[in-house]
């Protein structure tokens, strides 16, 4: 079973995080050290003055596939390349600075066969294609990080968003039953952007769109 992740914020916030200015990256390195403390060094003795004899030295940090670096930190917030053994890491730092700036957030479990499904029913029940969920994962995001294997990453502008929601809106009722509790769940969220647009101003923040994360 797979997972559909949106998040509602602004697109051109999520691509300021590589190269993100000074006051900014100092603030998403305090949310990354919250959520992926340090792994601690080996305790200094006898095996660190033995660091030629190693391939390498006994205190220096693991790297954890899937588990973010302070090295992966650095790598991201400069805008760099991200080696491929790295992106899994990289993609899960990424999205747990998502998580901390979006206005919201919702996740599905759905399996790719299932995505498609819900498209088609909501398409046999007369809404427009464009307002289909695999629709919000034909964006490419614009930023200097491949996806990692497994991973479908999109984005629709938040206008789009309103959009899909009326759309829904007219058909949730006549979809087939085992796709009502999703519609209706994701509807609900869809409802929270014209509050979340009007705020925006006021927190001299942009107004969000959707960032859309599938995981197969």
């Amino acid at each position: 079973m797979g997972a559909l992740r949106l998040y509602a914020i602004a697109i051109d916030e999520v691509r300021g995080i590589f190269g993100a200015p000074e006051e900014t990256a100092s603030a998403l390195r305090a949310i990354a050290a919250h959520r992926f403390p340090a792994t601690p060094a080996a305790t200094p003795g006898l095996l660190g003055k033995l660091g030629p004899v190693f391939r390498r030295a006994p205190d220096a940090p693991v790297l954890r596939p899937g588990i973010p670096s302070g090295s992966d930190v650095d790598t991201v917030l400069a805008g760099r390349y991200v080696q491929p053994h790295r992106l899994s890491a990289c993609w899960a730092l990424l999205e747990a600075w998502v998580d901390a700036m979006a206005w919201g957030s919702t996740s599905q479990e759905v399996t790719e066969p299932g995505l498609n499904d819900f498209d088609f029913d909501l398409a046999r029940a007369a809404a427009p294609t464009r307002y289909g969920l695999s629709h919000l994962l034909r964006s490419d995001l614009g930023i200097p990080m491949l996806p990692c294997p497994g991973l479908t990453a999109g984005f629709a502008r938040g206008d789009h968003v309103v959009a899909m929601a009326d759309s829904w809106r007219m058909v949730v009722g006549s979809l087939a039953p085992r796709n009502q509790p999703m519609a209706s769940d994701l509807l609900a969220w869809f409802d929270h952007y014209p509050e979340w647009t009007a705020q925006a101003p006021g927190r001299h923040r942009q107004a969000p769109d959707v960032l859309a994360l599938l995981n197969t």
